[in-house]
């Protein structure tokens, strides 16, 4: 079975970027009905939280609830900074998120902004990418 990492980009457009939400559930549909595991890390968390920190408590309250039941949660470690500080990434937490996908043993990364994902050394794919090569 399949563990496919999704980057946070990637759960923001699947939970409340109305113009992505279509492309995140064809990846999720296709990626269920071929009984692949979706995951992110705790990382994933912060970052939506934060970037949704306008919200009121309940909504992201109710948010974060519906992100825990639907994803696989990798638990982040001290490893994985270590790991993370290796990689030659533009953006820290970029490598965070590399480094928590490949110690949670998943096969690829989903994001949109695949740029800044050069220095992963598992596959990295756009929705887009992903459903074409999964269709």
């Amino acid at each position: 079975m399949k563990r496919i990492f999704l980057d946070t980009n990637f759960v923001i457009d699947y939970f409340v970027r109305e113009g992505y939400m279509g492309n995140a559930e064809k990846v999720l549909q296709l990626g269920s009905r071929l009984g692949f595991r979706f995951c992110i890390s705790y990382l994933t968390i912060a970052n939506f939280a934060y970037i949704l920190r306008k919200e009121n408590k309940e909504t992201l309250h109710s948010l974060v609830e519906r992100i825990c039941n639907v994803f696989e949660i990798i638990n982040n470690d001290k490893s994985q900074i270590e790991q993370s500080l290796k990689l030659s990434c533009d953006d820290f937490e970029d490598g965070l998120q590399i480094a928590a996908a490949v110690d949670g043993g998943c096969d690829c990364i989903i994001t949109r902004n695949t740029r800044d994902f050069a220095a992963s050394i598992i596959p990295v794919f756009t929705p887009g990418e992903f459903v074409e090569r999964f269709e």
